[in-house]
């Protein structure tokens, strides 16, 4: 009988297609999603709301979609231009898990919280993006959490691992892999600190797709030594004087940030109480409690010298309103950290409106100013300007007698930062989210070498993403 010959059977190699829809964040800065489909899973990056817009227009373009589709979703971190609309999934039939840190979950609940006090409170119904009963069914029900480099199996060919992104406490970036494609999803990336760990991009080294970041395209800043500086020199000078310092902050990052900033330079400055009021408050409580998720010489701190960075005995939060008035009334110097950084929303408004009239005072802006916002129109030089009293509700305009001063403090990646990034991962395909166009442009000059193909969407866009099969 003829023996059979065992041959090597070689089939076709056939192209797999994934798709990629920007919904937020294209050519812009906020309301940041993209939806990954392939044959194997369907994902979620990121659900962020717009920080000047209200209602729908605020939201991604979650109309394009079938919600209830997509199996999972990732929340890079808990600012909420990037988690802003989450809870919304669940009023459009969204059932599976958000993808996170604990971190992050611990901090997006408390900023869920007073983005919903906030709507229930300045919104009209119909705006209201969503209610208790959704943000709590998240926060109980559908927030999966993971470590930094555990692998998360979407299917037997999707996988996921969120990598340290450095850019607020518990932020990520993505690793992802769908039908053998190769993806990488920055989030926000942050700049060099020593609180957090600074990222490292080697993991994306080769990926076949790279969403990045762009909001500081084009943008240096000074060293952080040189900007803590500026910082430092500002407060002390106005306390000296004796006056009276409003910073105001995002609750999650940037207080921290300032907060460590003059801690550490605290032989330079007048002794004088520091006001942390507001949400903020309520944030460093929760950095307190994952101090694990900071740099090693703050890890070694704590576990040496049982040294929390921000248990300060010159930090605290005023109790009432009486106690505020007696704070910016009296003559004492003092500094306030408040929240919104952009001063449209928090306490900081009231510091503002009581504090900028004086001549002595001065009011810090530290980092990006959105437009068309009252603190974009301080660090324009404008001599009044209108906010909403947190306390009485009413609008109020506000003589700006006081200083203003502008120091480029940020916790997010400048352009020879985001240079660093791509030219390490070196993907075949670049798409540049979360970003200006000016930006964009010049981030594209530094960088075009770097990726074969570079896409700029706009919010709605389809992209194919080709692997092979």
């Amino acid at each position: 009988m003829q023996a059979f010959k065992l041959v090597d059977i070689v089939f076709p190699r056939v192209d797999m297609v994934v798709k990629a829809m920007v919904l937020g964040s294209g050519r812009e800065v906020g309301r940041a999603c993209v939806v990954i489909r392939g044959e194997s899973a369907s994902l979620m990056l990121d659900c962020g709301v717009h920080p000047t817009a209200a209602g729908l227009d605020a939201i991604p373009r979650l109309e394009l979609i079938d919600v209830s589709s997509i199996a999972n979703a990732v929340l890079t971190h808990a600012h909420l231009d990037h988690g802003g609309a989450v809870p919304r999934l669940l009023k459009l039939g969204f059932r599976g898990k958000v993808i996170t840190t604990l971190p992050t979950a611990a901090l997006v609940g408390m900023m869920w919280r007073d983005q919903l006090s906030i709507m229930e409170r300045e919104w009209p119904e119909d705006f209201r993006l969503w209610d208790s009963r959704e943000m709590n069914s998240v926060l109980a029900r559908h927030i999966k959490y993971v470590t930094y480099e555990e692998e998360v199996r979407l299917s037997s060919d999707a996988r996921l691992v969120l990598h340290d992104a450095g850019h607020i406490l518990g932020s990520s970036f993505v690793e992802l892999e769908v039908d053998g494609l190769r993806i990488g999803y920055t989030g926000d990336l942050g700049t060099s600190s020593n609180h957090l760990q600074y990222w490292d991009a080697s993991p994306l080294r080769g990926v076949d797709v790279l969403f990045c970041e762009s909001t500081y395209g084009g943008v240096e800043r000074k060293g952080r030594e040189a900007l803590e500086r500026e910082l430092v020199d500002a407060v002390r000078s106005t306390l000296e004087g004796g006056g009276k310092v409003l910073i105001p902050a995002m609750s999650v990052g940037k207080a921290q940030e300032i907060l460590l900033a003059l801690r550490r330079h605290e032989a330079k400055l007048p002794d004088a109480p520091v006001v942390l009021d507001g949400m903020a408050f309520r944030a460093t409580k929760i950095y307190s409690q994952f101090i694990m998720y900071m740099s090693d010489s703050i890890k070694r701190a704590l576990i040496i010298n049982g040294q929390d960075p921000f248990d300060w005995e010159r930090l605290f939060q005023p109790k009432t309103l009486r106690r505020r008035r007696e704070l910016v009334e009296g003559k004492d110097p003092c500094m306030f950290v408040a929240p919104s950084g952009m001063l449209k929303g928090g306490w900081s408004q009231w510091y503002l409106a009581k504090l900028a009239p004086n001549p002595e005072n001065a009011v810090v802006i530290c980092g990006y100013v959105d437009p068309q916002t009252p603190a974009s129109e301080l660090v324009s030089g404008a001599k009044e300007v209108e906010v909403l009293d947190f306390v009485t509700r009413e609008r109020v305009k506000v003589q700006v007698n006081c200083k203003v001063y502008h120091v480029e403090i940020s916790r997010h990646a400048m352009h020879s930062e985001l240079c660093k990034f791509i030219a390490t991962v070196k993907p075949e395909t670049l798409v540049l989210l979360h970003g200006e166009k000016e930006n964009i442009d010049k981030l594209i000059s530094s960088i075009s070498s770097y990726a074969k193909r570079i896409e700029v969407p706009e919010n709605g866009s389809t992209i194919d993403l080709k692997g092979r099969g």
